[in-house]
């Protein structure tokens, strides 16, 4: 359960924190809080001091809206990878579906791509064959960006499943190592909450094809559904979220509010296992 990515390796056999670094106007949660370079790059110096394992800088909201051009883009997150790539001592990862900006943010420093598409796009798939980063294969209904009419009558974790098998296949035909992958079943990705429910209920499926599983879960849209509560206000969704799929085998959890799932998550596997790697002192 090794990922490895374009300068070092996580052990998934622990539980991982992907904190998110929106260098955006126009996100979801932080609505632009964190917009423009020095704070971008705070924010996710923050992050990793909070104990994230990655920092995740994305240059394009999924909101439903234009399409931002990919050299506004670049401008965006470019600045910001390296940076953190020079200053962190966790890998930097690219959110992005744009092969340019993909290619631009690994020049930049970028050790991993987490691409919303799954690397549908055969230049993508060659942008990533062509460097060691590691790769996050995101399952999608639709179109980025595309407001969906319907959802697909199917059972969600069994495509998802499916898909999943065929894409690890399709990235080793192109020459990306199995150990550079890992599986994320796209959460909020062209699926009704009911189908997220439900594909996070039987995480186990996609756990058992034998990659690391890396769920999205930070305040997303089913966590609403299920409470009533507004984007900001889903931590306690989110938490839930990732101890439930934690104790299922996923190892990877892509978040906003790093220091507080972080110490959830440490006493979940403490919890699971009945020890852990480092006892501290007791505050007084």
């Amino acid at each position: 359960m090794i990922w490895r990515h374009a300068t070092g390796e996580l052990d998934c056999r622990r539980g991982h924190l992907v904190g998110i670094v929106n260098a955006t106007p126009d996100s979801f949660t932080d609505e632009g809080k964190h917009f423009g370079t020095d704070r971008s790059v705070a924010h996710g110096a923050a992050l990793a001091e909070a104990g994230a394992s990655v920092v995740e800088v994305g240059g394009e909201s999924l909101r439903f809206s234009d399409p931002t051009p990919a050299d506004e883009e670049i401008a965006r997150v470019v600045p910001v990878i390296e940076r953190l790539a020079d200053q962190l001592e966790v890998p930097v990862a690219i959110d992005t579906f744009k092969p340019p900006v993909a290619a631009a943010a690994i020049e930049a420093g970028a050790s991993i791509l987490n691409d919303p598409t799954g690397l549908r796009d055969d230049a993508m798939l060659q942008v990533a064959a062509a460097s060691q980063i590691g790769v996050v294969l995101t399952h999608f209904f639709g179109e980025p960006k595309v407001r969906p009419t319907s959802f697909p009558d199917v059972d969600v974790p069994g495509a998802v499943t499916q898909w999943a098998s065929g894409a690890v296949a399709r990235a080793q035909a192109t020459g990306i190592a199995r150990e550079r992958m890992v599986i994320d079943p796209g959460v909020g990705l062209g699926k009704s909450p009911e189908q997220d429910l439900d594909l996070l209920h039987r995480i186990d499926e996609v756990v058992a094809l034998g990659r690391p599983v890396f769920i999205p879960m930070g305040n997303k849209k089913v966590i609403g559904a299920v409470t009533g509560a507004l984007a900001k206000e889903r931590l306690a969704g989110t938490v839930a979220g990732v101890i439930w799929t934690r104790l299922r085998g996923a190892s990877i959890f892509r978040v906003h509010d790093v220091a507080f799932i972080r110490q959830a998550l440490t006493m979940a596997e403490a919890l699971r296992d009945g020890t852990v790697d480092t006892w501290h002192e007791v505050p007084k």
